[in-house]
C-alpha cells in the first residue's frame, strides 16, 4: 500500500473561523515515508499545478485499497470546505443530501459538512457565553420580571380605583335623576298651587265686581224692585257693608284653606330633599370606606 505523501497531521485538519485570517502551516521537514518527494521548495509550486498532478497521479494509479480511497477523500472533503466561498450555504445544502456511498468501499464517506461540523463546534466554543454573562443576565432578568410584577400591581390598583369611581358616578348620576324627577314633580305642583291662588283671586275680583254692580241705582232696581226703595239708607248701606264683610270672610276662609295645603306641600318638599341628602352622605361615606 503506498503512503500519503502529505503529512499525517493534514488528515486532521480543522477549518479555521475564516480563510482569509488564518494561516495554515504544514510541517515539510519531516517525511511519513521514505517515498515522499516533496520538499521545502515545493510549496511555492501554484495549488492549481499541485492539485492537477494529483489528479494525475490518482488517475495513474489505479491499485488504491479501501481504506486510502477513504483518507483521500476525507483529505478532499476537507480541502473543499476551505476553499468554499460560502461555507455556511454548502453546509446547508450538504444536509439536505442523502449520504454517499463510493463505490470502492461499502463505508460512507463523511461529508464536508459532517467534517465542518466539529470544527464549527470547536470555533463556536471560544463565543460560548462564561459564567459571569450568564449571571449578569439572570440578574437583569429577574430585575425586569420584578419591574413587570410591579407595573401589573400598579395597574390592578389602578383599576380597582377606576371601577370605584364609575361604581360612584353611576350612584351620583342616579341620584341626579332622582333629583330632577322630584324638582319636575315640585314644578308641577308650584304650577297647580299658582293656577289655584289664580283662581282664588279671581274668584274675589268676580265677587267684587259683582257687588259693586248690585251697588248701582240701576242695577238695585232691576235686581231688588221696590224692596230696595222701602229701606232707608242707613239700613242699606249696613246690609252692603255686612255682605262685603261676609264674602271677604268667605274669601279668607278659601285662602287659609289654600295656604294650608301650600305649607303641606312645602313640606314634605322639604322632607324628600332631607332624605336625598341622607342617602346621598351614606353613599358617599361608603365609597369612600371601600
Amino acid at each position: 500500500m503506498e503512503s500519503s505523501p502529505y503529512p499525517a497531521h493534514l488528515d486532521q485538519l480543522s477549518p479555521p473561523l475564516s480563510l482569509p485570517e488564518h494561516t495554515w502551516e504544514t510541517d515539510m521537514s519531516r517525511p511519513t515515508s521514505s517515498s515522499d518527494v516533496h520538499n521545502a521548495g515545493e510549496d511555492a509550486t501554484p495549488l492549481p499545478q499541485r492539485l492537477a498532478k494529483i489528479a494525475h497521479m490518482v488517475s495513474q494509479n489505479a491499485d488504491v485499497s479501501s481504506e486510502d480511497t477513504t483518507t483521500v477523500h476525507q483529505c478532499l472533503n476537507t480541502l473543499e470546505a476551505l476553499l468554499d466561498p460560502r461555507p455556511k450555504l454548502t453546509q446547508e445544502v450538504v444536509k439536505c443530501r442523502p449520504t454517499h456511498i463510493y463505490p470502492e468501499t461499502s463505508h460512507p464517506v463523511a461529508s464536508a459538512a459532517s467534517c465542518s461540523v466539529p470544527m464549527e463546534g470547536r470555533a463556536s466554543s471560544a463565543f460560548d457565553p462564561s459564567s459571569s454573562q450568564l449571571i449578569a443576565l439572570l440578574n437583569e432578568v429577574t430585575a425586569l420580571n420584578t419591574d413587570l410584577n410591579q407595573r401589573r400591581k400598579e395597574s390592578s390598583q389602578i383599576y380597582d380605583l377606576l371601577r370605584r369611581e364609575c361604581r360612584g358616578l353611576s350612584r351620583r348620576v342616579s341620584e341626579l335623576e332622582n333629583e330632577v324627577h322630584e324638582l319636575e314633580t315640585d314644578i308641577m305642583e308650584g304650577s297647580a298651587e299658582r293656577e289655584a291662588l289664580h283662581g282664588t283671586v279671581c274668584g274675589l275680583e268676580a265677587w267684587v265686581n259683582g257687588w259693586q254692580n248690585e251697588r248701582k241705582p240701576g242695577a238695585s232696581r232691576q235686581n231688588k224692585g221696590k224692596r230696595w226703595m222701602r229701606r232707608k239708607p242707613e239700613e242699606r248701606y249696613e246690609t252692603d257693608a255686612e255682605a262685603l264683610l261676609e264674602g271677604i270672610t268667605a274669601w279668607m276662609r278659601g285662602w287659609k284653606d289654600v295656604e294650608e295645603g301650600f305649607r303641606v306641600r312645602e313640606r314634605d318638599r322639604q322632607e324628600r330633599r332631607e332624605a336625598r341628602q341622607r342617602r346621598t352622605r351614606l353613599a358617599t361615606n361608603s365609597a369612600d370606606n371601600t
